[in-house]
Protein backbone atom coordinates (compact mmCIF):
# COMPACT_ATOMS: atom_id res chain seq x y z
CA UNK A 1 0.00 0.00 0.00
CA UNK A 2 1.42 3.37 -1.06
CA UNK A 3 -1.73 5.12 0.11
CA UNK A 4 -5.32 4.15 0.74
CA UNK A 5 -8.53 5.98 1.44
CA UNK A 6 -11.06 3.97 3.44
CA UNK A 7 -14.69 5.09 3.39
CA UNK A 8 -17.28 4.07 5.98
CA UNK A 9 -20.54 4.05 4.04
CA UNK A 10 -22.42 3.32 7.25
CA UNK A 11 -21.22 6.63 8.70
CA UNK A 12 -22.44 8.48 5.59
CA UNK A 13 -25.87 6.88 5.88
CA UNK A 14 -26.09 7.70 9.59
CA UNK A 15 -25.09 11.29 8.89
CA UNK A 16 -27.82 11.53 6.24
CA UNK A 17 -30.38 10.16 8.67
CA UNK A 18 -29.32 12.59 11.39
CA UNK A 19 -29.50 15.57 9.04
CA UNK A 20 -32.87 14.43 7.68
CA UNK A 21 -34.25 14.32 11.21
CA UNK A 22 -32.83 17.76 11.94
CA UNK A 23 -34.41 19.49 8.93
CA UNK A 24 -37.76 17.66 8.78
CA UNK A 25 -40.32 18.30 7.40
CA UNK A 26 -38.00 19.72 4.73
CA UNK A 27 -36.72 17.01 2.40
CA UNK A 28 -33.06 16.02 2.20
CA UNK A 29 -31.23 16.37 -1.09
CA UNK A 30 -27.88 14.51 -1.01
CA UNK A 31 -25.09 16.32 -2.83
CA UNK A 32 -22.64 13.85 -4.38
CA UNK A 33 -20.82 16.16 -6.79
CA UNK A 34 -17.01 16.20 -7.07
CA UNK A 35 -16.82 12.40 -6.79
CA UNK A 36 -18.99 12.61 -3.65
CA UNK A 37 -16.51 15.10 -2.17
CA UNK A 38 -13.69 12.67 -2.88
CA UNK A 39 -15.46 9.74 -1.24
CA UNK A 40 -16.44 7.98 -4.47
CA UNK A 41 -19.44 8.93 -6.58
CA UNK A 42 -21.13 5.61 -7.34
CA UNK A 43 -20.68 3.76 -4.01
CA UNK A 44 -21.75 6.80 -2.00
CA UNK A 45 -24.72 7.60 -4.23
CA UNK A 46 -25.88 4.00 -4.08
CA UNK A 47 -25.72 4.08 -0.28
CA UNK A 48 -27.51 7.43 -0.02
CA UNK A 49 -30.24 6.94 -2.63
CA UNK A 50 -32.72 5.26 -0.23
CA UNK A 51 -32.24 8.04 2.32
CA UNK A 52 -32.55 11.16 0.15
CA UNK A 53 -35.36 12.67 -1.89
CA UNK A 54 -32.90 13.54 -4.65
CA UNK A 55 -29.22 13.21 -5.54
CA UNK A 56 -27.47 16.39 -6.66
CA UNK A 57 -24.46 16.49 -8.97
CA UNK A 58 -22.71 19.35 -10.70
CA UNK A 59 -21.99 17.91 -14.14
CA UNK A 60 -24.03 15.83 -16.57
CA UNK A 61 -21.17 13.31 -16.76
CA UNK A 62 -21.74 12.51 -13.10
CA UNK A 63 -25.44 11.89 -13.70
CA UNK A 64 -24.65 9.60 -16.64
CA UNK A 65 -22.21 7.63 -14.49
CA UNK A 66 -24.92 7.11 -11.87
CA UNK A 67 -27.44 5.95 -14.45
CA UNK A 68 -24.85 3.63 -16.01
CA UNK A 69 -24.34 2.13 -12.53
CA UNK A 70 -28.06 1.34 -12.35
CA UNK A 71 -28.99 4.10 -9.89
CA UNK A 72 -32.51 5.25 -10.77
CA UNK A 73 -33.03 7.83 -8.00
CA UNK A 74 -34.07 11.38 -8.97
CA UNK A 75 -30.98 13.37 -9.99
CA UNK A 76 -30.60 17.14 -10.26
CA UNK A 77 -27.70 18.52 -12.31
CA UNK A 78 -26.90 21.78 -10.54
CA UNK A 79 -24.35 23.09 -13.03
CA UNK A 80 -24.59 24.23 -16.65
CA UNK A 81 -25.06 21.64 -19.38
CA UNK A 82 -23.63 22.52 -22.81
CA UNK A 83 -26.42 22.85 -25.39
CA UNK A 84 -24.83 20.08 -27.43
CA UNK A 85 -25.37 17.69 -24.49
CA UNK A 86 -29.02 18.48 -23.83
CA UNK A 87 -30.16 15.44 -25.83
CA UNK A 88 -28.07 13.24 -23.54
CA UNK A 89 -29.47 14.99 -20.48
CA UNK A 90 -33.02 14.37 -21.67
CA UNK A 91 -32.32 10.71 -22.38
CA UNK A 92 -30.68 10.35 -18.97
CA UNK A 93 -33.91 11.50 -17.29
CA UNK A 94 -32.43 14.12 -15.00
CA UNK A 95 -33.61 17.45 -13.67
CA UNK A 96 -31.62 20.31 -15.17
CA UNK A 97 -31.05 23.90 -14.09
CA UNK A 98 -32.38 26.97 -15.90
CA UNK A 99 -30.61 30.21 -15.05
CA UNK A 100 -31.86 32.50 -17.83
CA UNK A 101 -35.01 32.93 -19.84
CA UNK A 102 -33.47 33.58 -23.22
CA UNK A 103 -31.29 31.49 -25.54
CA UNK A 104 -30.54 28.59 -23.21
CA UNK A 105 -34.19 28.18 -22.17
CA UNK A 106 -35.20 28.13 -25.84
CA UNK A 107 -32.59 25.46 -26.57
CA UNK A 108 -33.88 23.33 -23.70
CA UNK A 109 -37.47 23.69 -24.91
CA UNK A 110 -36.43 22.76 -28.46
CA UNK A 111 -34.88 19.49 -27.30
CA UNK A 112 -37.97 18.65 -25.24
CA UNK A 113 -40.24 19.28 -28.27
CA UNK A 114 -38.07 17.17 -30.50
CA UNK A 115 -38.07 14.31 -28.01
CA UNK A 116 -41.80 14.74 -27.24
CA UNK A 117 -41.41 14.81 -23.49
CA UNK A 118 -41.03 17.78 -21.14
CA UNK A 119 -37.72 18.52 -19.47
CA UNK A 120 -37.91 18.51 -15.67
CA UNK A 121 -36.29 21.81 -14.68
CA UNK A 122 -35.43 23.83 -11.63
CA UNK A 123 -34.83 27.55 -11.83
CA UNK A 124 -31.71 29.05 -10.26
CA UNK A 125 -32.20 32.48 -8.65
CA UNK A 126 -29.21 34.72 -7.94
CA UNK A 127 -29.82 36.39 -4.58
CA UNK A 128 -26.28 37.58 -3.97
CA UNK A 129 -23.58 35.02 -4.77
CA UNK A 130 -23.27 36.36 -8.36
CA UNK A 131 -22.56 33.15 -10.23
CA UNK A 132 -25.37 31.64 -12.27
CA UNK A 133 -28.93 32.70 -11.75
CA UNK A 134 -31.95 34.72 -12.74
CA UNK A 135 -32.11 38.13 -11.14
CA UNK A 136 -34.59 38.63 -8.34
CA UNK A 137 -36.40 41.33 -10.35
CA UNK A 138 -36.79 39.12 -13.42
CA UNK A 139 -37.62 35.93 -11.54
CA UNK A 140 -41.40 36.24 -10.96
CA UNK A 141 -42.20 36.72 -14.64
CA UNK A 142 -39.73 34.08 -15.80
CA UNK A 143 -40.95 31.52 -13.28
CA UNK A 144 -44.50 32.14 -14.45
CA UNK A 145 -43.36 31.64 -18.04
CA UNK A 146 -41.47 28.44 -17.19
CA UNK A 147 -44.50 27.05 -15.37
CA UNK A 148 -46.69 27.78 -18.42
CA UNK A 149 -44.25 26.34 -20.98
CA UNK A 150 -45.47 22.89 -22.05
CA UNK A 151 -41.90 21.74 -22.74
CA UNK A 152 -40.96 22.32 -19.07
CA UNK A 153 -42.05 20.62 -15.89
CA UNK A 154 -41.04 23.21 -13.30
CA UNK A 155 -40.11 21.12 -10.25
CA UNK A 156 -38.26 23.67 -8.14
CA UNK A 157 -36.52 26.99 -7.63
CA UNK A 158 -33.34 27.43 -5.64
CA UNK A 159 -30.56 29.77 -4.63
CA UNK A 160 -27.22 29.64 -2.85
CA UNK A 161 -26.44 31.51 0.36
CA UNK A 162 -23.18 33.44 0.48
CA UNK A 163 -22.41 33.65 4.22
CA UNK A 164 -24.37 30.83 5.83
CA UNK A 165 -21.46 29.87 8.09
CA UNK A 166 -21.66 33.22 9.89
CA UNK A 167 -24.23 33.36 12.69
CA UNK A 168 -24.25 37.16 12.75
CA UNK A 169 -24.68 37.58 8.99
CA UNK A 170 -27.57 39.90 8.18
CA UNK A 171 -26.84 39.15 4.52
CA UNK A 172 -28.31 35.67 4.92
CA UNK A 173 -31.60 37.20 6.03
CA UNK A 174 -31.45 39.61 3.09
CA UNK A 175 -30.92 36.74 0.67
CA UNK A 176 -33.80 34.74 2.10
CA UNK A 177 -36.06 37.80 1.79
CA UNK A 178 -34.99 38.29 -1.83
CA UNK A 179 -35.62 34.63 -2.58
CA UNK A 180 -39.07 34.88 -1.02
CA UNK A 181 -39.90 37.84 -3.26
CA UNK A 182 -38.56 36.08 -6.34
CA UNK A 183 -40.61 32.91 -5.73
CA UNK A 184 -43.76 34.34 -4.16
CA UNK A 185 -45.94 33.28 -7.09
CA UNK A 186 -44.92 29.62 -7.10
CA UNK A 187 -47.47 26.98 -6.33
CA UNK A 188 -47.10 24.40 -3.59
CA UNK A 189 -45.99 21.72 -6.06
CA UNK A 190 -42.77 23.60 -6.85
CA UNK A 191 -40.09 22.97 -4.23
CA UNK A 192 -38.02 25.88 -2.95
CA UNK A 193 -34.57 25.31 -1.50
CA UNK A 194 -31.74 27.57 -0.39
CA UNK A 195 -29.84 25.82 2.39
CA UNK A 196 -26.74 23.68 2.10
CA UNK A 197 -25.31 22.01 5.23
CA UNK A 198 -24.28 25.20 7.04
CA UNK A 199 -27.58 27.00 6.53
CA UNK A 200 -29.55 23.84 7.30
CA UNK A 201 -27.83 23.76 10.70
CA UNK A 202 -27.49 27.44 11.58
CA UNK A 203 -30.50 29.03 9.86
CA UNK A 204 -33.72 27.03 10.38
CA UNK A 205 -35.72 29.59 8.38
CA UNK A 206 -33.62 28.65 5.34
CA UNK A 207 -34.77 25.03 5.29
CA UNK A 208 -37.91 25.78 3.23
CA UNK A 209 -39.12 22.71 1.31
CA UNK A 210 -35.76 20.97 0.94
CA UNK A 211 -32.10 21.29 1.90
CA UNK A 212 -29.05 20.36 -0.16
CA UNK A 213 -26.61 18.69 2.23
CA UNK A 214 -23.13 17.93 0.98
CA UNK A 215 -20.17 18.27 3.33
CA UNK A 216 -22.15 17.26 6.43
CA UNK A 217 -23.01 13.90 4.88
CA UNK A 218 -19.33 13.04 5.01
CA UNK A 219 -18.93 13.99 8.66
CA UNK A 220 -17.07 17.22 7.99
CA UNK A 221 -18.44 20.36 9.62
CA UNK A 222 -18.93 23.41 7.38
CA UNK A 223 -17.73 25.73 10.15
CA UNK A 224 -16.67 25.73 13.78
CA UNK A 225 -19.87 27.60 14.62
CA UNK A 226 -22.02 24.88 13.12
CA UNK A 227 -20.11 22.17 14.96
CA UNK A 228 -20.35 23.95 18.33
CA UNK A 229 -24.07 24.64 18.00
CA UNK A 230 -24.99 21.14 16.91
CA UNK A 231 -22.87 19.41 19.54
CA UNK A 232 -24.70 21.47 22.15
CA UNK A 233 -27.95 20.10 20.72
CA UNK A 234 -26.78 16.52 20.48
CA UNK A 235 -26.21 16.25 16.73
CA UNK A 236 -23.12 14.19 16.02
CA UNK A 237 -21.69 13.75 12.53
CA UNK A 238 -19.27 10.89 11.96
CA UNK A 239 -16.21 11.42 9.76
CA UNK A 240 -16.48 8.83 7.01
CA UNK A 241 -13.00 8.99 5.49
CA UNK A 242 -9.69 7.61 6.68
CA UNK A 243 -6.47 8.30 4.75
CA UNK A 244 -3.34 6.28 5.41
CA UNK A 245 0.06 5.70 3.87
CA UNK A 246 3.22 3.96 5.13
CA UNK A 247 6.80 4.83 5.93
CA UNK A 248 8.99 3.63 3.06
CA UNK A 249 12.37 4.79 4.37
CA UNK A 250 14.00 6.20 7.52
CA UNK A 251 17.04 8.45 7.65
CA UNK A 252 19.19 9.52 10.60
CA UNK A 253 20.47 13.07 10.12
CA UNK A 254 22.66 15.31 12.21
CA UNK A 255 21.79 18.71 13.64
CA UNK A 256 22.12 21.38 10.97
CA UNK A 257 21.30 19.13 8.04
CA UNK A 258 18.41 20.09 5.75
CA UNK A 259 15.59 18.04 4.23
CA UNK A 260 13.87 18.31 0.87
CA UNK A 261 13.75 20.72 -2.03
CA UNK A 262 14.56 24.31 -1.25
CA UNK A 263 16.13 23.25 2.10
CA UNK A 264 13.17 24.78 3.95
CA UNK A 265 13.64 22.61 7.07
CA UNK A 266 16.83 22.32 9.07
CA UNK A 267 17.32 19.83 11.91
CA UNK A 268 17.81 21.48 15.29
CA UNK A 269 19.05 18.15 16.74
CA UNK A 270 19.97 14.69 15.62
CA UNK A 271 16.74 13.56 13.95
CA UNK A 272 14.97 10.59 12.38
CA UNK A 273 13.20 11.45 9.15
CA UNK A 274 10.53 9.24 7.58
CA UNK A 275 9.95 9.31 3.84
CA UNK A 276 6.29 8.99 2.86
CA UNK A 277 5.38 7.80 -0.66
CA UNK A 278 2.72 10.45 -1.31
CA UNK A 279 2.85 14.07 -2.36
CA UNK A 280 0.69 16.70 -3.96
CA UNK A 281 -0.05 14.37 -6.91
CA UNK A 282 -1.74 12.07 -4.37
CA UNK A 283 -3.68 14.90 -2.74
CA UNK A 284 -1.38 16.10 0.06
CA UNK A 285 -1.26 19.87 -0.36
CA UNK A 286 2.16 21.40 -0.93
CA UNK A 287 1.35 23.83 1.87
CA UNK A 288 1.31 20.91 4.35
CA UNK A 289 5.10 21.08 4.50
CA UNK A 290 6.36 22.56 7.79
CA UNK A 291 2.74 23.00 8.87
CA UNK A 292 0.70 19.78 9.11
CA UNK A 293 1.00 16.68 11.27
CA UNK A 294 0.56 12.95 10.72
CA UNK A 295 0.10 10.07 13.16
CA UNK A 296 2.62 7.28 13.55
CA UNK A 297 2.17 4.55 16.17
CA UNK A 298 -0.47 6.68 17.86
CA UNK A 299 1.75 9.74 18.17
CA UNK A 300 1.87 13.01 16.29
CA UNK A 301 4.74 13.76 13.95
CA UNK A 302 5.24 17.00 12.00
CA UNK A 303 5.33 17.07 8.22
CA UNK A 304 8.60 18.78 7.36
CA UNK A 305 10.25 20.29 4.31
CA UNK A 306 8.54 20.83 1.02
CA UNK A 307 5.94 18.30 -0.07
CA UNK A 308 7.16 16.84 -3.37
CA UNK A 309 4.99 15.67 -6.25
CA UNK A 310 4.98 12.06 -5.02
CA UNK A 311 6.80 12.12 -1.68
CA UNK A 312 6.79 13.92 1.65
CA UNK A 313 8.71 13.82 4.93
CA UNK A 314 7.80 13.49 8.60
CA UNK A 315 10.04 14.07 11.60
CA UNK A 316 9.58 10.91 13.70
CA UNK A 317 12.38 11.63 16.17
CA UNK A 318 9.84 11.56 19.02
CA UNK A 319 8.44 8.24 17.77
CA UNK A 320 11.53 6.26 18.67
CA UNK A 321 10.10 2.89 17.61
CA UNK A 322 8.94 4.05 14.16
CA UNK A 323 9.99 1.65 11.41
CA UNK A 324 9.63 1.24 7.65
CA UNK A 325 6.20 -0.21 6.86
CA UNK A 326 4.47 1.57 9.74
CA UNK A 327 1.06 3.02 8.97
CA UNK A 328 1.02 6.80 8.72
CA UNK A 329 -2.37 8.44 9.17
CA UNK A 330 -3.17 11.76 7.52
CA UNK A 331 -6.91 11.71 8.29
CA UNK A 332 -8.44 9.37 10.85
CA UNK A 333 -7.53 7.58 14.05
CA UNK A 334 -4.21 5.96 14.92
CA UNK A 335 -4.04 4.61 18.44
CA UNK A 336 -5.70 7.07 20.79
CA UNK A 337 -4.96 10.07 18.55
CA UNK A 338 -7.06 11.39 15.71
CA UNK A 339 -6.59 13.91 12.90
CA UNK A 340 -9.56 15.28 10.98
CA UNK A 341 -9.87 16.70 7.49
CA UNK A 342 -10.43 20.04 9.23
CA UNK A 343 -7.09 19.64 11.07
CA UNK A 344 -5.20 19.09 7.82
CA UNK A 345 -7.11 21.90 6.13
CA UNK A 346 -6.36 24.34 8.94
CA UNK A 347 -2.65 23.58 8.73
CA UNK A 348 -2.73 24.12 4.97
CA UNK A 349 -4.73 27.36 5.02
CA UNK A 350 -7.80 25.92 3.34
CA UNK A 351 -11.08 24.14 4.19
CA UNK A 352 -11.99 20.51 4.68
CA UNK A 353 -14.05 20.56 1.48
CA UNK A 354 -10.93 21.15 -0.61
CA UNK A 355 -8.84 18.50 1.14
CA UNK A 356 -11.27 15.65 0.44
CA UNK A 357 -12.57 16.86 -2.93
CA UNK A 358 -9.03 16.96 -4.33
CA UNK A 359 -8.12 13.42 -3.38
CA UNK A 360 -7.19 11.95 -6.77
CA UNK A 361 -9.18 9.11 -8.27
CA UNK A 362 -6.02 7.00 -8.63
CA UNK A 363 -5.64 6.76 -4.84
CA UNK A 364 -7.36 3.44 -4.02
CA UNK A 365 -10.64 3.54 -2.08
CA UNK A 366 -11.85 0.78 0.19
CA UNK A 367 -15.49 0.73 1.27
CA UNK A 368 -16.73 -0.52 4.62
CA UNK A 369 -20.12 -0.47 6.29
CA UNK A 370 -19.39 -0.13 9.99
CA UNK A 371 -21.90 -0.03 12.80
CA UNK A 372 -25.09 -0.66 10.81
Amino acid sequence: MIAEVAIDLGAIVRNAQALARLVAPARLYAVVKADAYGHGLVPVARALAPHAARLCVYALEEAVALRDAGIDAPIHVLGPIPPADLEIAHATDVTITLWDGELYARQVASVARRRRRPFVVQAKIDTGVVRLGISVDAAPALLERFAATPEFELAGAFTHIAAAEELDSTFTLEQLARFGLATRGLGARVERHAAATAAAILWPDARLDAVRCGIGLYGIWPSAEAEALMRERGLVLEPALRWNTRIVALHEIEAGETVGYGRTWRAARRSRIATLPIGYAEGLPRTAGNAAQVLVRGRRAPVIGRVCMDMAFADVTAVDDAAPGDTVTLIGSNGAERLSAEDLAGACGTIGYEIVARLPAHVPRRYDVIGT
